[in-house]
């Protein structure tokens, strides 16, 4: 299957999926290793309903799931997906969560899909084919440093980054325009791919989080990396910073000084 007709049949199990989440309001919640972590019976549904109707359209694929053990990258393809980033928010109806599911081949994000189902925009790219929103090109936005938009996570799992977190934020907004916290990570980097963000940054991400997004920043023309120094990689929690150039270039520097 080419990824085009790919990436459209996968795009219609995501939107399904969006459909499922959106249908189970009070769902039953479970506390998971760290701070302030939790897992729900709609993450469980979600996954499973992915794992499921992906499965046909790349059977060679991996799944690299954030509600199952064990996750490591397989040679070859592999599926990553979050099946409700943002799950506190929509444990609290707060309606900044989203649908993530990355495509990788050795490696290399290949595909990117990310649903939020509230404002019914489903984020997609395939690499070397330009960033869409509900099949609408999208671009990064070109604005100076000083007026800069920039979100952050808190890495609310590790209580441990919470003084460098907030250190380094204090410093961004002192550089930028201003600040924001969505508590959904690849909504903000969609955000940033299609110019309402300019930058984003967060001291531990996990690579569910960030791998549907990844490819949609990558072609949209926006910049996603690990901390200086570090290689960027889909197999492991680690720092990402992302942003149009000139924003990104600010927060590498920035991030110098605060990242573990």
């Amino acid at each position: 299957m080419e990824l085009e007709q790919l990436a459209a049949k996968a795009g219609q199990v995501v939107q399904e999926a969006g459909k499922l989440i959106q249908s189970i309001p009070r769902p039953q919640v479970y506390t998971k290793e760290g701070h302030a972590n939790f897992v729900t019976e709609a993450d469980m549904a979600s996954q499973k309903f992915l794992i499921e109707h992906l499965t046909p359209l790349l059977p060679q694929a991996h799944f690299f799931a954030e509600e199952q053990e064990d996750n490591r990258l397989a040679p070859g393809w592999n599926w990553i997906i979050d099946p409700i980033d943002g799950t506190t928010n929509f444990i609290r109806d707060y309606r900044a969560s989203t649908i993530s599911v990355g495509l990788i081949q050795d490696g290399v994000g290949m595909m990117g899909l990310v649903l939020d189902p509230y404002r019914g925009e489903l984020f997609s790219a395939i690499r070397g084919q330009g960033a869409f929103c509900n099949g609408e090109a999208i671009h990064a936005a070109d604005v100076p440093t000083s007026s800069a938009l920039v979100a952050f996570g808190t890495a609310p799992y590790y209580q441990e980054l919470k003084a460098a977190t907030f250190a380094m934020a204090q410093e961004v907004a002192l550089s930028c325009g201003d600040l924001r916290r969505s508590g959904s990570a690849a909504l903000d980097l969609c955000h940033l791919a299609m110019g309402r963000l300019d930058g984003f940054f967060e001291l531990r991400l996990s690579p569910w989080d960030y791998a549907g997004s990844s490819v949609i920043l990558r072609e949209a023309g926006a910049v996603i990396g690990s901390a200086p120094g570090q290689e960027f990689s889909y197999q492991q929690p680690q720092v990402i910073l992302a942003g149009a150039p000139k924003v990104h270039a600010l927060l590498e520097e920035i991030a110098r000084k605060y990242c573990p």
